[in-house]
C-alpha cells in the first residue's frame, strides 16, 4: 500500500490517498469510522488498483472548511476524479461513503461501471428510524457497529475516551494519545454532522433512479446503526440492483466479513 497527497482545485484541498494492488482502478469511499488500509481493501486489491481517499475532515485531508453541504462535497469528489483521470471504474462505498458513492453514481452514471454500497446512509423512513449517532452512548454504538461486541474493535469503541481535553495531562504519553484521539474524533464527527444531522436525508431518494449501473446493496444482518430493512429500500429505487444481507455482521460489515464482502463485489464486477 502506498500513501500520497493529491492537490485538488489549485491547492484548496490536499487529499490524503491510499493506493494498493494492481490492475484496473477501483474507487473506495470510507465510512464514519474513517479510513485505514484493512484486510477488506487488501482483498479488493488482489485484482484491482484500489484508490481510497480520505474525505475532507478525516485523516490528513484538508479543506473541509470549504464544504458547506453535500453538493459541495460531491463536486469536490468530481474534481478529485478529474485530477486523477479516473473514468469508467467500479465504485464501492461504505456507510457515509456509501451515501457519497450513491450521489456520485447518480450525478455522473456514465463515469462508473458498477456500484457496490455497503450499509449506506442517505434514506429515511419515519417507521424505521436511524439512531442519532451524535447522542447514542458508546456501548450502544459499539453494539450497532459490530456483531461481536467482545471483539477488539467493538471494545475500543465502547471504551473510547470521553474526557474533555482540558482534563487530560498532555505531558504524558497516554495523555498525548488521548488528545490525538479526541481531536480526530471531533473532526470526523463534525464532518459527519454536515451530511447526517439531524437526519441523513438530503433528497437521495429522488436521484437513486439514475443509478442504473449493475449494483449491489450489502448489509450486515445485525446492523444497529442503519436497520437492514433499508437495503430493500435502496434496491427498490435502483433499476439494476440486487441485495445481499451478510450473516454475523453489523454496520462494519466490510471489516467483520472482509473476504465474504469482497467476494460479493467480485461477483458483481463479473456482470
Amino acid at each position: 500500500m502506498n500513501e500520497r497527497s493529491v492537490s485538488v482545485r489549485n491547492g484548496d484541498f490536499q487529499v490524503d490517498v491510499l493506493e494498493g494492488g494492481s490492475g484496473d482502478p477501483l474507487l473506495y469511499l470510507h465510512g464514519i469510522a474513517g479510513l485505514q488500509w484493512t484486510p477488506f481493501l487488501d482483498q479488493l486489491a488482489n485484482g484491482h488498483t484500489v484508490i481510497a481517499p480520505h474525505t475532507p475532515g478525516f485523516g490528513a485531508t484538508t479543506g473541509t472548511e470549504s464544504l458547506q453541504d453535500l453538493q459541495d462535497l460531491i463536486y469536490f469528489y468530481l474534481d478529485l476524479l478529474d485530477d486523477l483521470g479516473l473514468d469508467k471504474l467500479p465504485l464501492v462505498g461504505h456507510s457515509l461513503g456509501g451515501m457519497f458513492a450513491a450521489e456520485l453514481a447518480a450525478i455522473q452514471p456514465a463515469r462508473f461501471s458498477h456500484v457496490a454500497l455497503a450499509a449506506p446512509f442517505g434514506l429515511w423512513d419515519d417507521s424505521d428510524q436511524i439512531p442519532d449517532l451524535f447522542s447514542i452512548p458508546l456501548p450502544e454504538l459499539a453494539a450497532g457497529m459490530y456483531a461481536n461486541v467482545e471483539s477488539e474493535p467493538a471494545v475500543a469503541v465502547a471504551t473510547a475516551p470521553s474526557a474533555r481535553m482540558t482534563e487530560v495531562d498532555p505531558d504524558t504519553a497516554e495523555g498525548q494519545e488521548t488528545i490525538s484521539y479526541l481531536v480526530e474524533r471531533s473532526k470526523s464527527m463534525s464532518t459527519a454532522a454536515k451530511y447526517l444531522w439531524p437526519i441523513p436525508n438530503r433528497g437521495l431518494s429522488k436521484r437513486l433512479h439514475r443509478v442504473t449501473q449493475p449494483a449491489l446493496i450489502i448489509w450486515g444482518e445485525k446492523d444497529g446503526v442503519i436497520p437492514p430493512g433499508y437495503a430493500d429500500r435502496f434496491a427498490a429505487k435502483m433499476p439494476n440492483a440486487a441485495v445481499h444481507v451478510v450473516p454475523d455482521a453489523a454496520h462494519m460489515v466490510v471489516d467483520e466479513q472482509p473476504g465474504y464482502v469482497a467476494g460479493l463485489i467480485e461477483s458483481l464486477l463479473a456482470r
